[in-house]
């Protein structure tokens, strides 16, 4: 566990990296053992999620895979604490290493929220604050699809934001989630984590329908490199953003359905929701992919022994 988060999230992922091998080096007796997964969880204390993960990838790879989320109560005001060894605090980040020559892993990692509005090009922003972008606010881009009827207060916003987030474009037209946390009377909106500018922002929307196939999708992902050995998984984690729960409803276990349904009979699952996920977006079967700071996603992790 690496405390005092916000002090520096890049410093604190080099010493959560550092910290996770010098613990493995020590277990395995200095042997070199081929490393599989990071998971990590903290507080939503910070802003800077994605230089927390930029700390941790200088160490342990760029296209390792990190994956995990960050919890709180309401808001970022009142993070929860996360604890290690019994010890508890509310600004700080634990990670756990898997490692194994004979370890498996499968990755899927989706969200279902569909493109609505027309690409933006982020102009100016102020850390997690998008004050411009390319000639309009944030605020007005909202109005231009929502219409101006709409009451963008406290008591509205969240639930609009969730149906209507944003998207960040990454690569190959993927948009990771950013859900609203404010709209500002002045036309900038808050997000939970720092954007850059000159990056392609779009409205977003989601229906149960797309959130359920998103589920489905990262089940498979994740469960194919092990069809394709005929090996099956002894323990699969979900990890899935609290706020789905808002659209899904009644519905809402239909997407842990969607995994138990497609897991062997004696797989074990476990799984917890988040405000904010680490993870890769899409296909990681084959541990090539970049980890991102998202909202809104389901991650599936499958993991187990190669048959000798």
């Amino acid at each position: 566990m690496v405390k005092n988060v916000s002090e520096n999230p890049y410093i604190a992922g080099h010493h959560l990296a550092w910290g996770l091998l010098d613990s493995l080096s020590s277990k395995t007796a200095k042997r070199e053992v081929v490393k599989k997964l990071a998971l990590v969880f903290g507080s939503d204390s910070f802003t800077q999620k994605s230089e927390l993960l930029r700390g941790m990838q200088e160490v342990l790879g760029v296209r390792f895979p990190i994956l995990g989320g960050v919890i709180s109560e309401n808001s970022s005001l009142n993070p929860s604490a996360v604890s290690f060894n019994r010890e508890g605090s509310q600004d700080s980040v634990v990670g756990v290493l898997l490692a194994g020559d004979q370890l498996m892993v499968g990755l899927g990692s989706y969200h279902g929220w569909i493109p609505l509005g027309l690409p933006k090009k982020i102009k100016k922003v102020d850390n997690n604050r998008i004050q411009d972008l390319d000639d309009l606010s944030p605020l007005k881009y909202y109005f231009n699809y929502l219409g101006r009827h709409l009451d963008l207060t406290k008591e509205d916003s969240a639930s609009i934001g969730i149906i209507y987030p944003l998207g960040i474009e990454s690569d190959k037209d993927q948009y990771l989630i950013k859900f609203p946390k404010f709209f500002e009377p002045g036309g900038s909106i808050i997000v939970d984590s720092q954007v850059q500018e000159n990056q392609n922002l779009r409205l977003m929307m989601g229906t149960r329908k797309e959130l359920l196939a998103a589920a489905d999708k990262a089940a498979d992902t994740a469960l194919e490199p092990f069809l394709k050995s005929k090996t099956n998984p002894s323990l699969i984690i979900i990890i899935s953003a609290i706020e789905r729960k808002e659209i899904l409803g009644v519905e809402i276990n239909s997407e842990i359905n969607a995994v138990k349904n497609k897991a062997p009979e004696h797989t074990k699952i476990i799984g917890l929701y988040t405000r904010g996920q680490f993870a890769p977006y899409g296909s990681n079967a084959q541990l090539t992919s970049i980890s991102y700071y998202q909202n809104g996603g389901i991650v599936v992790a499958a993991i187990g022994l190669k048959k000798d």
